[in-house]
């Protein structure tokens, strides 16, 4: 039987839920909704009802439904849609307080519905070979980089929730503790009332752990640098690339020369194969096998793994 589902928010990602879900062979897309009119054309495009009013949509008859609406918005959408008896998928960084996370994690108990978080880059299939392949207990550093052109969309919170929140949330999957925060430091040259840089140090036991996140570059980028003794690999999560280095075999230096030099500076490098798809075709499709089994299924967020990202948000902000 299909799980019938939603999707309200209409932006970005919103929109792409909607695709997406329209794709699956498990589910039928029933409705969208959006208070802009205008997007009324992706009903026509995926065949699924339109709604413009939240109240009259979540009213529909279907078994989950996707939150992709502004940040702000967040909670009270997702309660209301736990207490019309739908599971939900809250695109992340799930609240904009902690307080509100747990408001909705404890009305999700209360109603018996799954509630999810959507931080997709735990579906990206360089991260589940990375997962696979390493060993943390062998490395010792980590640093990331998030940077983008300011997306128009954004208007209701900052770079650190928009950008660094996905490294935290997968530092703290891939490691299996949530961390210390060390120092962050915010700043903003924007005209908004948020922040377009952040940059925050983090010490998962062993492991320091740096993330620099910015809206000021033009170009988009998305790295994880992982040290470890031996070993040293590069994450690409756009291009769902993996590659490790490593030293060249030892050689005889003997009379330090310009090559010699250069060979000391050499690394062994290895492309590791990844099978690249869709994180987000992914990510709904185990959504809506959680939904057929009543249970929250890995790799998806859960509500306790994305408070524990709004936690060190906090801690980050109390710190700068």
């Amino acid at each position: 039987m299909k799980v019938k589902v939603g999707v309200i928010g209409l932006g970005f990602m919103g929109s792409a839920h909607a695709r997406v879900y329209s794709k699956l062979d498990e589910c039928e897309l029933v409705g969208i909704c959006d208070s802009n009119p205008e997007k009324k054309q992706l009903a026509k495009t995926y065949n699924c009802k339109f709604f413009e009013d939240s109240e009259e949509f979540l009213g529909e008859n279907f078994d989950a439904v996707s939150v992709c609406t502004p940040t702000s918005m967040h909670r009270d959408v997702v309660i209301e849609a736990l207490e019309k008896g739908k599971h939900v998928l809250v695109e992340k960084p799930f609240a904009d307080t902690i307080r509100n996370g747990e408001e909705m994690t404890r009305k999700a108990a209360k109603m018996d519905r799954l509630l999810a978080v959507g931080y997709i880059e735990r579906f990206n299939s360089a991260v589940s070979k990375l997962r696979e392949l390493v060993d943390f207990s062998q490395i010792y550093s980590t640093v990331s980089m998030r940077f983008g052109p300011f997306p128009p969309r954004t208007k209701y919170s900052g770079v650190f929730l928009d950008l660094a929140s996905h490294e935290i949330d997968i530092l703290n999957y891939l490691t299996g503790t949530a961390p210390e925060v060390l120092y962050s430091h915010f700043s903003s040259r924007s005209n908004n009332n948020f922040e377009d840089y952040a940059y925050i140090s983090l010490k998962y036991g062993h492991m320091h752990s740096h993330i620099e996140a910015s809206w000021l570059p033009n170009y988009k980028l998305r790295l994880i640098h992982l040290y470890g003794n031996k070993r040293f690999y590069t994450l690409n999560y756009a291009q769902q690339k993996l590659k490790s280095y490593r030293a060249p075999p030892e050689a005889k230096i003997e009379h330090g020369s310009w090559d010699d030099i250069l060979w000391l500076s050499r690394h062994v490098e290895e492309d590791i194969p990844v099978s690249a798809s869709e994180p987000l075709l992914m990510e709904l499709q185990c959504f809506v096998d959680s939904v057929k089994k009543h249970d929250v299924l890995p790799p998806l967020c859960n509500t306790q793994e994305a408070l524990q990202v709004l936690e060190v948000a906090e801690s980050a902000f109390s710190k700068s």
